[in-house]
């Protein structure tokens, strides 16, 4: 069965294969048959003319490429015009990319300070400040850094190089020689050296009438207090019993007048003062067996009298209103042991002082307690040798420091001694010295440093930075909605009259007039001590010009060379230093952003100042006026009031810390929001006047280049710039000290300021609820 099955199907499948082959022989036929047909005619008809298939289809491809190479041509011309545009637009914003040094440099100064793991929105200043204490860490005996601090350091290291260089001017008359001569006879360890104490016994203690340790002839018959008082009071310049200064008249502030101050005490001494008087016994060339007892006994007096004074400085009572009491009255208080008229004229020798002139005394109980002290002496001469001592220790205490190396070293061990604590830093001689030059020639110093270190350009600019600023506070006074029409006419018209003192005083252009002021003063570059006793009197030259000569609103409250910035309510002004001129806060070519963000901030901080509710007690030419408003009306105060106090509450909510008190708990320092608020206003407000500034100079003057890769706007820029102002590291230590003061630290005052203001959210786009986006504000202007 199974063989029938398959010669079955061996025969279907040959029947298949025959009828296959029979089917291609067909189809191969009718496939040649076909290829003879074609596909196109030879000829086609087109109206009357007949054209060939070939020439067709050649003229088709003729026309495609035609068009093909017009299309080409086009796109050609358009990529040149476009690729023209591309260069165009590539010069320029090369031209206005940022590539000059100073932007460069503020660029690289304001992204090292960064800390961009942390959320603007949360924590701006941690955001702008964060690298700062990274990049600046605390030297061992550091206890505070931060950028005003880095900029004074910085001056002072440049005015030290200029002390030590050449001068410019070699004539004997020029305030440079003068001043260079000084400094070299400070540094001058070698002559100090070879003088050692002999200074003290050659110049100043024949004046004194000696002194007990070393004379012990010495007598009280011989010795007069009021000779010697006024020796140590003006020709040594410095306190003894009391203190005359040159104050401000309260009732005329065109006017000066002297001010007695309870002073003449010293750091507390201790027994280790041997060392010291030790030494200068030594170079008296005495050798004497009971010296010792000598100088216990000088030790016991000076430590008694300032016991005293201590004492009566601290249990009288300073009066709020110092009391006006002519000289003859203090005289008399004393049982005429001081004679104050005597002393006084003494200091102030071509000014017309008398017994009758008044002078304020804020603590007259003092000067009482002074003469039932001398009462009690009566002129003994136990009572005479401690009086004598004091003035001697006195002497010690001050000059020691302008002795040979050995002196300065028992100095250091009695202050180490006395403080005992903590690792003691001692300012080295080049410090020191300075510290005497700035004391005695601050205004050749001054010119010295304008000259070299400041760019007249940047005078001229900040110039007009202060004016955009002064006008963003008149536009804001126009528009703010709590001053009535009366106050806000006040306003501006003082802050237009006031005077913004920039740089540095004109007459420093004016070399001669810079020499002029130092021309009754001779120095000798040999002569140490003897130049810091000529100084004295050329300070006492200058106090009786100011008390005789009374107001002069050309003089500066600070140094040219000085890292601050303040308003003077009196004289109806603000200063600005060519100190803080510099970078970071300002330089020239600086990115106006930037610019406007740092030193503007602060113009407008001070030229707030001016208008606000401390400003108002002061009028337009400087007077005090008294009262509660001053020049205010009662409503314009009612309505800041209410600002005030959601700024009192705002601030009242911030704490510091926590600290370590010494002791188990971990303590806060909450911020007193009553006593900062007028200054917090200020700083918001000064922030907000700088921005309004800045934009109006955008609008005006153009956008400023942009640094290649910066990924911040000009106006986030503007605020970095503000913020980075304020960076800062401080040790623990101090940091507990600065929260106890319960005023806003930094971080506080960045962070607080700027959420209140909705520029600045929009600059980050900070959305409200988040802690730099409250929804709630308080309102300003």
């Amino acid at each position: 069965m199974w063989s029938r099955q398959i010669e079955d199907q061996h025969y279907r499948f040959s029947s298949l294969r025959s009828v296959l082959q029979i089917s291609a022989v067909k189809m191969e036929v009718e496939f040649q048959t076909s290829d003879k047909v074609p596909i196109v005619p030879d000829t086609i008809t087109f109206r009357a003319c007949r054209f060939g298939c070939r020439e067709m289809i050649l003229g088709a491809i003729a026309l495609v490429l035609l068009f093909m190479c017009l299309l080409f041509v086009g796109l050609y011309a358009h990529s040149a015009v476009q690729l023209q545009e591309a260069r165009t637009s590539a010069r320029v914003a090369m031209a206005r990319s940022c590539k000059d040094p100073p932007c460069l440099k503020t660029t690289a100064h304001a992204m090292e300070l960064l800390n961009i793991t942390v959320n603007p929105c949360d924590n701006f200043f941690q955001f702008a400040c964060g690298g700062y204490t990274v990049r600046n860490p605390l030297d061992r005996d550091e206890i505070h850094d931060d950028i005003l601090k880095q900029m004074y350091d910085l001056n002072q290291d440049r005015l030290m190089a200029i002390l030590e260089a050449p001068p410019k001017n070699s004539m004997t008359w020029s305030s440079e020689v003068k001043l260079k001569d000084f400094y070299a006879s400070c540094t001058d360890d070698f002559r100090r050296e070879q003088v050692k104490g002999r200074p003290l016994f050659d110049k100043v203690f024949p004046r004194l009438g000696g002194w007990y340790v070393t004379n012990t002839t010495w007598s009280h018959h011989a010795w007069d207090l009021n000779t010697v008082l006024k020796y140590v009071q003006t020709d040594l310049w410095l306190n003894a019993f009391y203190a005359p200064v040159l104050v401000v008249d309260p009732s005329d502030p065109k006017k000066r007048i002297i001010r007695i101050d309870p002073a003449g005490t010293s750091p507390h001494m201790s027994w280790a003062d041997y060392d010291k008087t030790g030494k200068v016994a030594r170079d008296a060339n005495i050798n004497k067996v009971n010296l010792m007892n000598w100088i216990n006994t000088f030790v016991e007096d000076a430590f008694t009298m300032e016991r005293i004074i201590a004492k009566f400085t601290s249990t009288t009572t300073r009066n709020n209103e110092a009391k006006m009491l002519t000289l003859d009255t203090l005289s008399s208080d004393t049982q005429w042991k001081i004679n104050f008229a005597a002393q006084i004229s003494y200091r102030f020798d071509d000014v017309g002082v008398n017994g009758s002139t008044k002078v304020m005394v804020p603590q007259p109980e003092y000067i009482r307690e002074l003469g039932y002290l001398m009462r009690e002496w009566r002129g003994s001469q136990e009572t005479l040798r401690k009086v004598h001592n004091y003035l001697t220790w006195r002497v010690l205490e001050t000059y020691v420091q302008d002795l040979s190396s050995e002196y300065r070293h028992a100095n250091r061990q009695l202050l180490v001694d006395l403080r005992r604590r903590g690792r003691q830093k001692f300012q080295s001689t080049q410090r020191y010295c300075f510290m005497l030059a700035n004391r005695y020639f601050s205004i050749a110093l001054g010119a010295l440093y304008v000259n070299t270190h400041f760019d007249q350009k940047s005078k001229v600019k900040v110039t007009e930075i202060t004016e955009s600023v002064k006008q963003a506070l008149e536009d804001m006074i126009q528009t703010n909605t709590w001053m009535d029409d009366d106050t806000k006419k006040y306003a501006i018209d003082k802050m237009r009259g006031s005077t913004y003192k920039i740089g540095y005083p004109d007459f420093m252009d004016n070399q001669y007039e810079v020499d002029a002021k130092y021309k009754e003063l001779s120095i000798n570059a040999s002569d140490f001590f003897g130049n810091l006793l000529a100084a004295n009197q050329q300070h006492k030259r200058e106090w009786s010009r100011e008390l005789r000569e009374g107001e002069d609103r050309s003089q500066w409250i600070f140094n040219t060379y000085d890292t601050k910035l303040a308003v003077h309510w009196y004289w109806d002004e603000i200063v600005v230093p060519a100190g803080i001129l510099q970078f970071p806060v300002y330089t020239h070519g600086m990115p106006h952003y930037y610019s406007f963000g740092a030193i503007g901030t602060l113009l407008g901080h001070f030229v707030h100042h001016l208008v606000d509710k401390r400003g108002a007690h002061w009028d337009k030419g400087g007077d005090r006026i008294d009262g509660e408003f001053g020049w205010w009306s009662k409503l314009t105060y009612a309505h800041y009031d209410a600002v005030r106090q959601c700024v009192v509450h705002l601030y009242n909510n911030v704490t510091h810390g926590s600290y370590d008190f010494n002791d188990d708990e971990k303590r806060t320092a909450a911020v007193d929001g009553d006593a900062y608020a007028a200054e917090a206003i200020a700083i918001t407000t000064g922030i907000r006047l700088a921005y309004n500034a800045y934009k109006s100079w955008q609008k005006s003057k153009g956008a400023d280049p942009h640094p290649p890769g910066l990924q911040y706007t000009p106006e986030q820029m503007f605020f970095i710039g503000h913020a980075q102002m304020y960076c800062y590291n401080r040790n623990p230590a101090y940091d507990l000290l600065f929260a106890r003061s319960n005023i806003a630290n930094e971080e506080t005052r960045v962070n607080l300021a700027l959420q209140e203001l909705p520029e600045f959210s929009k600059a980050f786009d900070c959305s409200a609820p988040s802690k730099m986006a409250p929804r709630q504000r308080c309102t300003y202007y």
